[in-house]
C-alpha cells in the first residue's frame, strides 16, 4: 500500500523513532543521507503526506515532512506526540499529550522532562544550534500553550508545559522544591485522565468547560492548581484561567464570542447536603435559562457559563458542610440556605452591530449573580443573612417577518424590525437569628423586576416605542414552615429510620430562593 492510499483510508500505523536525535554536525548529517532506513511509518494526515523514512538516529531521509525529536521517543509519551504533530487541528494537537506526560512524570518519580518534536520541510538539514534555536522559539513562542502547576502539601511546585505551532510540539515537566512522596505520585498519576479531559474541552470548537474532575482535586495532596491556556480558534486567541487554592477558585474564559468570569470563596461558610447544594445549582441554572432565552444570549457562551458554575460548585461535593463558628445551627434552619460557597460569576458577550443605518443599536447580552453569607453575633447569640441578587441586561433585533431572517441593510426597505432592550434585576435574603440558641427568626424576602423596551420601525420609520415593566416582592416568617417540616421528619425517623427532610423542602425551596420572574414570586 502506496502513502497515497493508506492517507485516503485514515489507517495510520505510528512507530516512534528509535533513538533520539543527537546533534547534528556536518559529517552526521552526510552520513544521515546515506544511512539505510530503519523505520516506516505511514502518515494518515493528507494525500500530501508521503511515507516518512528514519535513519537510525531518528531522523526522517526522505520525504517532504521531516521530524526531529530532542530525546529518545519510545515511550508512551513519544507514541502520543508521534501521533499529535501530525494532525491539523489544536484538537489533534493536544489530544492525549496531558494525559501522557501525566502519567510519565509519575512513572518517572517526579524527575523532570523535557521533550520536542520539530518539524521540516524539503532538504535542508539543520545544524545543532539551529535545532535549539527552534526548540526555544517554539516553547517561548508557540501559537498555542499550556501551562499546568500545582503546589503539593508538602511545598513542592510541579510546573507542566505544552506548546503546538507550525514548528512543531514541545513539553515539559519540572518539580521545584522538594522530592514527591509515593502518594503525591500516584495523586499525579491520577489527574491525567482529568487534565486531559480539561484539555480536551478547551480544544474544541466551539469550547467546552470539562474541568468536574480536576477541580477534585485531594487537598490533602495538593494544596493548590493552576491551569493557564492561550488558543488560536479560528485566527483568534481564546484564554482560559483556572485557579484553585484553600481560599478561594476562579475561572475566567476569553474568547471572541465573550467572557466568562466565576469566581467563589472556599473558606465561606456551606451549610447544606449534597442534595440541598445539588437544589440550588439547579435552581441557579433555571435562571441562567430564563435569562439566555430572554436576552437572546449565546447558547454556546452559556453552555460553558453553566458548565464552568456547576463544576466548580461540585468540588464541594463530599466536603464537611459545617462551618464550625455557626455549628449552633440546626439542620432545618440550614435548610433555608443555598448550601453553596459564596460567589460571584458573571457572562458578558461581545457586542455587535448588526443594523448598518444604526450602529447606535448594539445586539448585547450580559448577565450577573452572586451570593454572600454575614455572620454577627457570638456565642448562642447570632445571625446569619444570605443574600442573592442576580442582574440582566442585553438588546437584540428582531425581524417583523418570522418566516424570513432579518437582514438590516442601508436601505429603508430592509429595515422592519423590533430593536428590544432588557434590564432585570432579581434578589433574595434570607435570614436566621438565635436568641439563647434558640431559633427566633426564619424570615425571607424575594424581589424580581423586569423591563423591556421595544421600538418598533417600519421601512426605516419609528412606528411604536413601548416599555413593559413587571415587578413583584414577597416576605415571609418561615418559622412555622420549619416547625412543620421537621416535625415531620421526626416522625419519619421514629417510624422508618429514614430521613424525608430533602424530599419534604424540595417543593418548599421556591419560597426563599432566588426568582428571577415576577409571576414566580407572585405565586
Amino acid at each position: 500500500m502506496n502513502a497515497i492510499t493508506a492517507a485516503q483510508r485514515f489507517t495510520p500505523v505510528y512507530t516512534p523513532p528509535v533513538r533520539a536525535l543527537a546533534p547534528i554536525s556536518t559529517s552526521s548529517q552526510s552520513s544521515t543521507a546515506a544511512a539505510t532506513p530503519s523505520t516506516s511509518v505511514s502518515l494518515g494526515q493528507s494525500q500530501t503526506t508521503p511515507v516518512q523514512t528514519y535513519s537510525p538516529n531518528g531522523l526522517a531521509s526522505t520525504g517532504q515532512v521531516r521530524y526531529i525529536w530532542e530525546k529518545d521517543s519510545g515511550n508512551k509519551l513519544g507514541t502520543a506526540m508521534t501521533i499529535a504533530v501530525q494532525a491539523s487541528s489544536n484538537g489533534g494537537r493536544f489530544a492525549g499529550i496531558g494525559a501522557a506526560l501525566l502519567d510519565q512524570l509519575a512513572a518517572n518519580d517526579g524527575r523532570n522532562i523535557s521533550q520536542s518534536v520539530l518539524t521540516f520541510s524539503g532538504t535542508e538539514q539543520p545544524d545543532a544550534t539551529g535545532l535549539r534555536l527552534q526548540q526555544d522559539s517554539l516553547r517561548e513562542n508557540a501559537t498555542n500553550k499550556v501551562t499546568f502547576n500545582l503546589t503539593t502539601a508538602s511545598g513542592a511546585t510541579v510546573t507542566l508545559s505544552l506548546a503546538s505551532g507550525e514548528q512543531g510540539l514541545a513539553v515539559s515537566a519540572e518539580v521545584q522544591g522538594g522530592q514527591l512522596s509515593a502518594d503525591e505520585l500516584k495523586g499525579l498519576a491520577g489527574l491525567a485522565d482529568g487534565f486531559q479531559s480539561a484539555l480536551n474541552g478547551l480544544t474544541q470548537i466551539p469550547p467546552r468547560v470539562q474541568i468536574g474532575d480536576l477541580v477534585k482535586v485531594d487537598p490533602a495532596l495538593f494544596t493548590s492548581l493552576q491551569l493557564n491556556a492561550s488558543l488560536d480558534v479560528a485566527g483568534e486567541t481564546q484564554t482560559f484561567d483556572l485557579r484553585l487554592d484553600e481560599q478561594s477558585r476562579s475561572l475566567a474564559l476569553q474568547g471572541p464570542s465573550g467572557r466568562v468570569q466565576l469566581d467563589l470563596d472556599a473558606s465561606s461558610t456551606r451549610l447544606g447536603s449534597t442534595a440541598q447544594r445539588q437544589a440550588a445549582i439547579d435552581n441557579y441554572l433555571n435562571q441562567f435559562d430564563a435569562a439566555q432565552k430572554r436576552g437572546k444570549g449565546d447558547e454556546n457562551l452559556m453552555r460553558q457559563f453553566k458548565d464552568a458554575f456547576t463544576q466548580l460548585n461540585a468540588a464541594d461535593n463530599g466536603k464537611k458542610a459545617v462551618n464550625d463558628r455557626i455549628s449552633l445551627i440546626d439542620t432545618g434552619s440550614r435548610a433555608l440556605l443555598s448550601g453553596l460557597a459564596d460567589f460571584s460569576a458573571s457572562i458578558s458577550q461581545t457586542p455587535g452591530q448588526s443594523n448598518p443605518l444604526h450602529p447606535e443599536e448594539s445586539d448585547r447580552f450580559s448577565y450577573r449573580a452572586s451570593q454572600s453569607t454575614s455572620l454577627k453575633g457570638s456565642g448562642l447569640n447570632r445571625s446569619v443573612q444570605q443574600d442573592q441578587q442576580a442582574e440582566l441586561k442585553a438588546a437584540y433585533h428582531k425581524g417583523l417577518n418570522p418566516l424570513v431572517d432579518i437582514q438590516l441593510g442601508m436601505d429603508r426597505e430592509s429595515q422592519n424590525y423590533s430593536y428590544h432592550e432588557i434590564n432585570d434585576q432579581s434578589s433574595s435574603s434570607t435570614r436566621l437569628a438565635y436568641d439563647k440558641g434558640r431559633l427566633v427568626e426564619a424570615s425571607a424576602t424575594q424581589h424580581a423586576s423586569q423591563s423591556e423596551r421595544v421600538r418598533t420601525y417600519v421601512k426605516g420609520e419609528l412606528t411604536e416605542d413601548v416599555t413593559t415593566p413587571a415587578s413583584a416582592s414577597q416576605s415571609r416568617n418561615l418559622l412555622g414552615v420549619l416547625d412543620d417540616v421537621m416535625r415531620r421528619e421526626r416522625n419519619a425517623r421514629e417510624q422508618t429510620g429514614a430521613s424525608i427532610l430533602d424530599d419534604a423542602l424540595q417543593s418548599l425551596r421556591s419560597r426563599w430562593q432566588l426568582q428571577s420572574t415576577p409571576s414566580a414570586i407572585a405565586a
